[in-house]
Parts: structure tokens; C-alpha cells; sequence
């Protein structure tokens, strides 16, 4: 490995600062667009109706429960959201 002057040093940091600073640009752009992804996920209002023994109205759409377990686990290891402590609707007791 040959010695680089202090001059070829700094040229060498510039090049490296200028590739970082492009690279950050690109991944600042990429969580600006996943923001409104990750406020809609959010707001999901996921019920498991099954242990209630009803059928909700056409308002609602069907997620496969282990997908929607999935999004949210994901959902927790990149935005650093807690959804284990989202309130979830307790069971009616019989």
C-alpha cells in the first residue's frame, strides 16, 4: 500500500463525503415516501370478530391473520411503533 500525501488524503475524503451525502439524500427520499405508508398502517383497525360469533358489514374487507400479524411486526422493527400495546377489544365473557 503506498502513502498518500495529506493532499490525495483529503481528495480521497472529499469523493467518500460526496457518495455518503448522495446515499443519504436517496434514503432520506425513501422513508419521506413511506411516512404516509406507515401513518395509514397505523391506523388500521384490525378486530378479529371470530371469537364473537358475528359477521361484520361490508364495511370491513378480510386480512389473513397471519399477513396482518406480519405487517404489523414489520411495521414495529421500522418505525419503532409498539403495536403490542395498541389496545385490542376484549373477549365478551359468556
Amino acid at each position: 500500500m503506498t502513502q498518500q500525501t495529506p493532499a490525495e488524503r483529503v481528495a480521497q475524503l472529499e469523493r467518500e463525503n460526496e457518495l455518503l451525502r448522495l446515499r443519504l439524500d436517496r434514503l432520506e427520499h425513501e422513508v419521506r415516501s413511506m411516512r404516509p405508508v406507515v401513518q395509514q398502517v397505523k391506523k388500521l383497525r384490525i378486530w378479529d370478530f371470530t371469537p364473537y360469533g358475528v359477521h361484520p358489514d361490508g364495511s370491513w374487507v378480510a386480512v389473513d391473520r397471519t399477513c396482518a400479524a406480519d405487517l404489523l411486526a414489520a411495521l414495529a422493527g421500522v418505525d419503532h411503533w409498539e403495536p403490542w400495546t395498541t389496545r385490542i377489544e376484549p373477549r365478551t365473557q359468556k
